[in-house]
This record gives C-alpha cells, structure tokens and sequence, in this order.
C-alpha cells in the first residue's frame, strides 16, 4: 500500500530545532496516515479488492478447476471428438490425465503443479496473426433486490421463457418486447425485481448474488438468451454519463435517468436466469462461484471463457499483467463462454464476487500470453519421452 502526503508546518522553528524534531514529526505523521487509511478501508470495505490466491488457496481452487473438469467431461457422450489443429481428441484422451494428476496433487508442492501438468501436456501457444491475445476480466455482481416491484425496483430478472404451441419461441423475442409487463407475464416468471441498471449488470456477467429486503440471499445463473448480439449502452451515452464502465452506470441514472434508460434498452439481447440457493458463510468472498457453461461451478482465478473453438474443460497457462498482480504460467481451465468472447487466444479471466472485484475486474484489459495445453498421444507420455521427441521434431 502506498500513501502520498505532505506535512506543512507554518511555525518558524530554528535551523537547530528543525534538524532535532524533523524526524520525529515526520515519523508521527506516516502514523496518523496510516491509521486514518486503515480505518478508512474498515468503514469501507468495498474499497478493499480481493487479493491473489494465498498458497493455500492455490492448491485448492485448482484441485476444485481439475474436479469441475473432470465432472463435465464424464458426462460427454463417448463419442465426441476434439479437433485441434488437425488432431482428435476424445474425452478420455484428457480425463486420464487430469484423474492421474488428481491423484498426486497432493504430493504435490504448489511450484511443482506445472511441471506436472508438463508431463501429460504438450503446448499450442494460442495468437491472432502476430499480435498477442486480448485478455479481460469478470466477477459475479452482488446487487440488492425485492420481491415484488417497489420504487425504483421494477424490473424482473426472468426465467426461461415457455413456447405455445405454433408460435415463435417467446426466447428469440428481443429487449423490446420483454419491457412490458403484459407481454413477460404471458410467458415467464419473475425470479426477483432489480434496478434497470443492476439488471443490465447482471445481464452482462451472465449471474448475481442477490440479497432482498428479506435477507435471503440467493444467485441467478445464466439459463439462456435470445441469440441477439450485446449492443453496449456506453456507445449511446458518451458525453452524458462521466463514466461509461457498466458498474458506474447506477452512478449516471442518478442524474440522466431518462438516457441511461433509453440506451439499456437499445441493446437488443436479452438474458433469462434461473434461481440457486446460496449458503450464507462468514467469508467475503462466496467462494463457491456462479454456473458457466456446460454446467460447470466457475472457481475465482482458475476458470476462463474462451472462443467456442477452444474445448470445455481443457487446461490454458495465462501469462499477463493486470494491475493488481502478475500471473506468469498461471493455470487455468476452460468453463465457460461468452457473447464477445471471441477470436484464437481470447480470454476472459473469472475474478470471483468478493467486495471491491468489480473495479479489478473492470480495470483488466491486457493482452498477454495464452497456452493452449492439449493431451499428449500414447507415445509421448512420461514413460515414452523418447519417442515423443522424435514425433514432435518430424514436425
């Protein structure tokens, strides 16, 4: 933590008295800082981000990444096949190394998770053309809601809409046509009323811890869209609102309710949710994270959404630099999708909902190394070292 100050002192001390005192005040000052900022990040814990995973939490976020992995993989059909550039993969292809290492990870130091993961992978650098890939960050949003409609919590976050017989699917329907009561009524339920605002935020992370004036405390998962593209309201509201992040935009309401309404609802695509039960803990963080894709618990800086090219489940290594921490070789697996996800090495690194994550999150737009890491053949396992090297050099 840096702290920045000056001390004014307007007395006229002598040369002598200056020299004497001068480290003394200056010493006393640094302490009054201090404790001031300490009770400042107290009152205010959303000042506060989440730090990078403790030693501890290393190894068991990526104990639960590998479990997530290896449950999503399972319930593939057997005969599903991954193409990746010119080779085929089945599930079991990956599932028989990720269940080895699931088995040693615990005699396993967190400095030797890597080199493990080395012996059982072979690495594909992912990148568009020359460049390197774009990486990004997101969180689950933790909104306030009502169970019936009051005040400025009027809008439903909706369940999947139901299909009549002989007529369109009411889920391809766009934003439009859900801004009315009479027309969401007839097909879906509401699961809670939020914000517009706060709907659009959790419209966009795709999930939302949500706490009601009854304190229960719950999640609404992505459950579908109506396949419309994401159109953001900042590209209506430059000039109007001071800042255009999505977390500031309650912020703009405040005084331009009228514009940053009329710019949510122009963006045509549209999110249904469906309701999980959440167990209150005592922690911050909530650390078992929203459902992505396929299913699959997302775990805070161990899960990412990639192109839909790249499989479920397979492990990436992310190095990059984000303002906070610097991964370098960072492990991670692939658990999720995303509407702008998209393009060889496109990442979007899942941060986790403790108080202070949006802002990191939002702050996280880097471009950095991604390692696709793709199971060896038979050949080219441990025990074949070999015979792997001269396959791979007939390259």
């Amino acid at each position: 933590m840096n702290f920045r100050f000056d001390c004014h002192f307007t007395w006229a001390f002598s040369e002598r008295l200056w020299k004497r005192l001068g480290i003394r005040l200056g010493f006393f000052c640094v302490l009054l800082l201090f404790a001031f900022g300490v009770c400042d990040l107290l009152a205010n814990p959303k000042n506060l981000h989440t730090n990078h995973l403790t030693k501890r939490d290393e190894a068991d976020t990526l104990e639960r990444a590998i479990q997530e992995s290896i449950q999503y993989l399972q319930k593939l059909p057997t005969d599903t096949e991954f193409l990746i550039q010119g080779e085929r993969y089945s599930p079991q292809d990956i599932l028989s190394p990720l269940l080895t290492i699931q088995k040693q990870l615990h005699k396993i130091g967190n400095n030797g998770f890597n080199t493990e993961f080395r012996k059982y992978f072979q690495e594909i650098e992912l990148k568009p053309s020359d460049d390197l890939p774009l990486i990004t960050g997101y969180y689950e949003v933790r909104i306030q809601g009502r169970t019936k409609p009051q005040g400025k919590y009027m809008y439903p976050a909706l369940v999947l809409p139901k299909q009549r017989t002989n007529e369109t699917n009411p889920q391809l329907y766009s934003r439009e046509f859900w801004k009315e009561k009479n027309h969401w009524q007839l097909y879906s339920e509401p699961i809670v009323f939020l914000t517009l605002t706060d709907l659009h935020l959790a419209q966009l992370e795709g999930s939302a811890l949500v706490q009601t004036e009854k304190k229960e405390m719950f999640r609404i998962n992505y459950a579908g869209d109506n396949g419309l593209d994401y159109q953001s309201p900042a590209l209506h509201l430059t000039g109007i609102c001071p800042s255009l992040k999505p977390y500031h935009l309650s912020q703009c309401w405040e005084t331009k309710p009228q514009e940053v309404t009329d710019a949510i609802w122009k963006n045509p695509r549209y999110i249904f949710f469906e309701k999980e039960s959440v167990k209150k803990k005592k922690t911050r963080d909530t650390q078992e994270g929203p459902l992505g894709s396929g299913g699959i618990r997302l775990i805070k800086e161990r899960s990412v959404a990639m192109d839909k090219q790249i499989p479920l489940g397979f492990p990436v290594l992310l190095s990059f630099l984000s303002t906070k921490q610097t991964y370098h070789d960072h492990l991670a697996f692939v658990h999720d999708r995303g509407n702008a996800i998209q393009g060889e090495g496109r990442v979007d690194f899942y941060l986790g909902n403790g108080f202070g994550i949006d802002e990191v999150a939002n702050q996280l737009l880097t471009k950095g190394k991604v390692v696709l890491l793709v199971p060896k053949k038979m050949d080219c396992q441990p025990n074949n070292s070999k015979e792997c090297e001269r396959r791979q050099s007939k390259r």
